[in-house]
């Protein structure tokens, strides 16, 4: 007696074995089934054989159906203008494009589309959400809020990383020029003090204001130097790709700083999750019934104002310290880096004419580039402060990014002042 397939596994389980191997003959020796056996297995077959060609039908795009996140993360990448960002791809390798960007001096746009494509932290997340976030779900579900938000906090931190690692260059670079004028003069002093026309005081103040200025640019270069390194991070960049060449100067400021008259509108709009702790408050509401609902209906009302007074009170304060940061920029940028300019042609004019002493044209010029360090540090908490502003109002919190509204910390040079001698 030769068994069937279904059989045959009964007889394993029951009688062993030694019956299964008698009642079935190698698969060699066995006949071929009827085509139109209406069999268990033949049907069970069917089945897996309709699974597979489904599958195979059902192609995933190459972008892991990411199509409306992208689109609804659109203006709200911080740093592009408004263009649209390319998004990780599961099944793309975004070495190239990552070249392309890093081949040129790095711009603020390429570190935050490079940030987008290349973030470890981001993929995780995306990962997590796995599903969540695809064209398949609801355009308005929480993962893909939370992708939103995680989107424009690291386009927010791509850019401030790039100002400050531009910013950060760019002032050791100028306290890098105040410590050549004064080596320039501390020489100088040296060579008049063996030749008796300058006293050892004076040589030794001179001496004293190098010695401040070589502090100040050792502190510089380490700011700089922590500065790219935390830009790489954001980036998520290593090996050859960290010897990529940045800008050498932060952005012009924008002619006139943005007017918001509506902007705690725009803040408390753009947040998702309170809009989500508003509604949630307003299915809840119902006549009181008991001194107990009386409590619960004024805690939870409680809640939406608490948040809802915080980012007011967050939105006002980012765009005051937008603000003012823009016009000490511009102060310094139009007003005073002008006005020492004139100063310094004047007193050359005046050493020409042996009108001055050589010291006062030194001690100009150095105090000259520490008000273009002071400009440069101005300029970075303005663009810092635009990126924090841009945040609060694309709906990312601030304490998403570690960013509390105020000035940055500058890293103040001693002013240059000219030596008496």
């Amino acid at each position: 007696m030769t068994l069937n397939f279904l059989e045959c596994i009964q007889a394993r389980e029951g009688a062993g074995l030694a019956e299964c191997s008698a009642a079935c003959p190698p698969p060699a020796l066995r006949a071929p089934p009827l085509p139109a056996q209406n069999t268990l297995p033949a049907r069970l077959l069917a089945v897996v054989a309709g699974g597979f060609v489904a599958a195979s039908a059902f192609a995933v795009p190459a972008d892991g159906g990411t199509t409306r996140l992208q689109a609804q993360v659109a203006g709200k990448v911080i740093g592009i203008q408004g263009a649209p960002a390319a998004l990780p791809q599961p099944s793309v390798d975004s070495h190239e494009a990552i070249s392309q960007l890093l081949a040129a001096p790095l711009t603020n746009d390429a570190a935050v589309r490079i940030a987008l494509l290349n973030n470890p932290e981001l993929q995780s997340a995306l990962a997590r959400a796995a599903m969540g976030i695809t064209d398949w779900q609801d355009t308005d579900n929480l993962a893909k809020r939370q992708a939103q938000v995680d989107i424009t906090v690291l386009s927010a931190r791509a850019t401030k990383a790039w100002v400050q690692a531009v910013a950060s260059a760019q002032s050791a670079q100028a306290l890098r020029e105040a410590k050549a004028t004064a080596e320039a003069t501390g020489e100088l002093a040296r060579r008049m003090v063996q030749a008796g026309n300058l006293s050892k005081l004076n040589q030794a103040q001179h001496q004293a204001k190098l010695s401040e200025a070589a502090m100040a640019l050792a502190r510089a270069e380490q700011a700089a130097f922590a500065a790219r390194e935390q830009l790489i991070q954001v980036l998520g960049l290593w090996g050859a790709q960290t010897q990529f060449t940045l800008m050498d100067k932060l952005p012009a400021l924008p002619e006139a700083p943005l007017e918001l008259p509506d902007l705690e509108a725009q803040a408390l709009a753009a947040r998702t999750d309170l809009g989500q702790l508003m509604a949630d408050w307003q299915l809840k509401r119902k006549p009181p019934t008991t001194p107990s609902d009386l409590w619960d209906a004024m805690g939870d009302a409680a809640t939406v104002r608490a948040a809802a007074v915080k980012l007011r009170s967050q939105a006002r304060l980012a765009y005051f310290n937008y603000r003012s940061s823009y016009d000490i920029a511009q102060h310094l940028q139009t007003q005073v880096l002008p006005l020492r300019k004139f100063i310094n042609d004047e007193l050359t004019l005046r050493y020409n004419g042996m009108l001055t002493s050589i010291f006062d044209v030194l001690a100009d010029s150095q105090a000259q580039s520490q008000t273009v360090n002071a400009a440069t540090l101005a300029a970075r908490d303005f663009w810092l402060a635009q990126a924090d502003l841009q945040a609060l109002l694309a709906g990312a919190p601030l304490e998403s990014m570690g960013s509390t509204p105020g000035p940055a910390t500058n890293e103040a040079a001693p002013a240059a002042s000219s030596a008496g001698h």
